[in-house]
């Protein structure tokens, strides 16, 4: 087994003196971590190349955000009104994966033609909601009226609204958007940002 380097003697800048000097570690400014395990479906949990033997998988529920809460009630509104993203659940193999294996925003939003990375640990759609049917299979969600639609010319695939709610309230139009092309257009006033 081969043991580790001795790095004792590490001082090459004046920076050293400031960390501690334990042997075998050096000063970084990100820590590796090692990945979550993830799930192939049909074959099981993986983990750095190796199979993990998961008795009991986590299920979480995740409610993801668009940007667009501009009121006091926020997102108890949007389920008032029927607006907003739909929550989805996601599968991990520990208690705090949850955050690794949430969808990412194109896939959520149902914009999959716009990211070119490779599929994420989301789970497919179960067969109670709507999600699942094939009129539903065919929508994505528009940032223009902050539901699920068919695609047209007009719709909206992201966008980008100011912080923080005071700024929010009557507030119209987002900082910018992404055209159903995945053309980003910025506000004029906020093009120099």
């Amino acid at each position: 087994m081969a043991a580790f380097p001795d790095f004792s003697d590490f001082s090459d800048s004046e920076e050293s003196e400031f960390y501690p000097k334990i042997s075998g570690f050096l000063p970084t400014s990100h820590a590796w971590r090692p990945r979550p395990a993830e799930f192939e479906r049909g074959f099981g949990w993986y983990q750095d190349g190796y199979k993990r033997r998961v008795k009991k998988p986590y299920y979480h529920f995740i409610w993801p955000k668009d940007g667009r809460n501009g009121s006091k009630w926020g997102r108890l509104k949007d389920i008032m009104t029927g607006k907003g993203p739909d929550i989805h659940v996601t599968i991990g193999a520990g208690k705090n994966d949850h955050m690794f294996h949430r969808q990412r925003r194109d896939t959520w939003a149902g914009h999959m033609n716009l990211d070119d990375r490779g599929p994420d640990c989301s789970l497919s759609a179960a067969p109670w909601t709507r999600k699942s049917r094939d009129y539903a299979a065919n929508t994505a969600y528009d940032y223009k009226t902050r539901k699920y639609r068919r695609r047209y010319d007009g719709m909206w695939t992201d966008a980008y609204w100011p912080e923080g709610n005071a700024k929010l309230d009557g507030y119209k139009y987002p900082y910018g958007f992404r055209d159903v092309d995945g053309n980003r257009w910025q506000w004029y006033s906020y093009a120099g940002q």
